[in-house]
């Protein structure tokens, strides 16, 4: 076995406005140890990497096994020291040429993420990240999804059991629903061309909006990776995990509507009945919008396009619904006009006071930012602790009006030149030592290796309780 100790390239020093904690430490017993990522790839025009974040007070030992569609390789381990950022790039260890997926094992809590950068059959350029998920699941739901011209979508599956398992996919237009089933062997990663599959079902129609529900008898792993050229002008790509149960209650951090931003809301109802949704946008000025209501119809695909909702400006969304439903936001964009791409991010279910992400970056040709949400009536005072290559550990606060959005620029933070993962913390300003609730999107902007540009996001990795 291969063993790896990942190191970064320097301690930071405090920045201008940052204020520098003699904490040393974050408690780490309440993460996970074991991560899985169903999408991944060592084809030509694709670098991937796994970012692995270690806030504990020892070094983690990591495993990692990637499965491919011959079988298992590996596991390498790699060590990642104490409170700190670690990074594994999977192309320097894997043969070229192989589509994996990942598990990742470590003897300490930690989080994980898994960002890609790729050159899309030598024409799209862009990227694309995902947190892992701790556990297989029998079902996975995708709300956004799309086969028309300029768009190609995958599903890619994960079956890391030790047991071959049939899944059966339900593919959910605006109008109807169609399954088909698929033999996954054990250990292994299995991909799915969804174009080819929709074009098989309706050949008269191989052009549509569709949603997907994933289901297996003993628990897989599921993500959707989508390529496009959006309305002939701004090429890229973005991907998502599976959502594993729809809900009534969804917030999303992250939103922005400009003439080179482009957002949407995408909405599946996999249920009998007819769901009622109403969407709360969250201003960063805490200004009040009307909320908006709608209706979609049982087993079928929504599409709402916010710029339309709500004119100008950054927001975030609160989401509810008589009905159970699951819920993404695709963008679209051309960051600083310079910049073109999208990313996609499922909604998450609910607010916590504590937040990981792993991934982030300050290097040249990289933007990292911060998207709060204060979902509460009451003001909250929010400490983000910035964790980053060989232990080095930064500290800011601010304040979040009530009901309300916030951005954080971490390059102004920190400068140039690190690597990061982050935690946040949030507690109530009027009883600062109870917890409060906040949800927490980390979008990135890039032109990576000089020559690639675009962006992706995801959500943070959420503990509940008091966790403080």
């Amino acid at each position: 076995m291969l063993v790896a100790l990942l190191l970064g390239i320097g301690c930071p020093s405090p920045a201008a406005g940052v204020k520098a904690s003699s904490r040393s430490a974050v408690e780490a017993a309440q993460l996970p140890t074991r991560w899985y990522f169903a999408e991944g790839t060592t084809r030509e025009g694709f670098f991937e990497y796994l970012s692995l974040q270690n806030p504990g007070t020892e070094a983690a030992e990591v495993h990692i096994t990637y499965m491919t569609n011959d079988g298992p390789i590996g596991p390498f381990v790699h060590v990642v020291p104490p409170v700190s950022r670690g990074t594994v790039f999977v192309n320097g260890f894997l043969d070229p040429g192989l589509d994996v997926s990942a598990a990742v094992e470590s003897d300490k809590g930690l989080v994980a993420e898994r960002p890609i950068y790729f050159v899309y059959k030598g024409e799209w350029e862009g990227g694309h990240v995902t947190k892992g998920v701790n556990e297989p699941s029998k079902t996975w739901y995708f709300a956004e999804g799309t086969t028309r011209p300029g768009f190609e979508e995958w599903l890619c599956v994960q079956n890391p059991l030790d047991v071959a398992q049939e899944v059966t996919v339900g593919f959910y237009t605006p109008e109807v629903v169609e399954t088909k089933s698929y033999q996954v062997a054990a250990r292994h990663r299995f991909t799915l061309d969804i174009n080819r599959e929709v074009a098989e079902l309706w050949p008269e129609a191989p052009h549509q909006d569709v949603s997907l529900k994933v289901e297996a008898g003993q628990g897989i792993i599921a993500e959707r990776p989508m390529y496009f050229d959006y309305k002939g002008s701004w090429q890229g790509g973005h991907i998502v995990m599976g959502e594993t149960a729809p809900g009534k209650e969804w917030y999303l951090a992250e939103g922005y509507c400009e003439w080179n931003f482009e957002t949407w809301l995408c909405f599946l109802n996999p249920n009998l009945e007819d769901a009622h949704i109403t969407v709360d946008y969250r201003r960063g000025d805490g200004a009040a919008l009307p909320p908006q209501g709608f209706r979609v119809t049982g087993y079928s695909r929504f599409t709402l396009y916010v710029n339309d909702a709500v004119g100008k400006g950054e927001f975030s969304f609160h989401i509810t619904s008589d009905r159970e439903i699951v819920v993404e936001r695709p963008m679209y964009f051309n960051y600083r006009y310079s910049w073109a791409g999208g990313h996609d991010n499922t909604a998450v279910s609910r607010a916590a006071p504590e937040w990981y992400l792993a991934e982030g970056s300050t290097r040249r040709g990289i933007e990292t930012y911060l998207c709060v949400l204060n979902p509460l009536d009451v003001e909250q005072r929010v400490i983000v602790e910035y964790l980053m290559e060989q232990g080095g550990y930064m500290e800011v606060e601010f304040t979040v009006p009530p009901r309300s959005r916030y951005t954080r620029n971490v390059n102004a933070d920190l400068g140039d030149g690190h690597d990061v993962s982050f935690r946040l913390k949030a507690l109530k300003v009027a009883d600062p030592v109870e917890p409060g609730e906040i949800v927490v999107e980390r979008p990135m902007y890039f032109l990576y290796g000089g020559t690639i540009p675009g962006g992706h996001v995801t959500s943070g990795y959420p503990l509940y309780g008091d966790g403080l």
